[in-house]
């Protein structure tokens, strides 16, 4: 006697096992695409942790999807470091000190602006353009350390985060218009 419960038990076990191997086949692609982005950045390990573990590029699965993703985060972490600069800066006694800090703040106000527009030409294949948009926000995190010497510990590491989000950016940028020139 066969159990309508087992043609069902049936079909759920294949929708699983078929679920399991999207799931995994997709990893792979994850892993591979990020790995070959990541082994060509300053810090591949931290790449790797970054893209996997931030939801908008954990499931990217080009490129493209990539870039768009990393850009993401590199607004995001220029408005959370703007935001930091500028709470730092309230907090400074040396007018010197607290200015420098507020010019930075303005620098990546400006830097999150202008990402923003470069995420529009990554939609519409302009690679060129947002390479030099983002080689020139490259340069706040250097002006701003130079600038502030020796600044406190989160202002520092706003700074340092943010550079490694512009090199992985950066190498997906190179990646993409490597891709449309070929």
């Amino acid at each position: 006697m066969k159990l309508p419960f087992a043609s069902f038990l049936t079909i759920m076990l294949t929708i699983t096992l078929l679920y399991l191997l999207t799931i995994t086949t997709h990893a792979k692609t994850n892993s591979k695409l990020f790995s070959q982005i990541c082994n060509k950045t300053k810090h591949p390990q931290v790449c790797l942790i970054i893209l996997n573990d931030d939801p908008r590029t954990r499931k990217a699965s080009t490129v493209h999807d990539l870039g768009l993703g990393s850009l993401d985060i590199a607004i995001s972490l220029a408005k959370s470091s703007a935001d930091v600069f500028n709470n730092d800066s309230l907090k400074m006694k040396n007018g010197a000190q607290k200015q420098n800090c507020v010019n930075c703040r303005d620098m990546y106000k400006k830097v999150a602006d202008q990402l923003s527009g470069a995420k529009s030409m990554i939609r519409r294949n302009d690679f060129a353009t947002t390479r030099k948009i983002l080689d020139a926000a490259s340069k706040v995190p250097n002006s701003c350390r130079k600038e502030l010497g020796e600044p406190p510990a989160k202002v520092k590491r706003a700074n340092e985060t943010l550079n490694i989000i512009f090199g992985i950016a950066s190498v997906i940028l190179k990646e993409l218009t490597r891709n449309k020139n070929s």
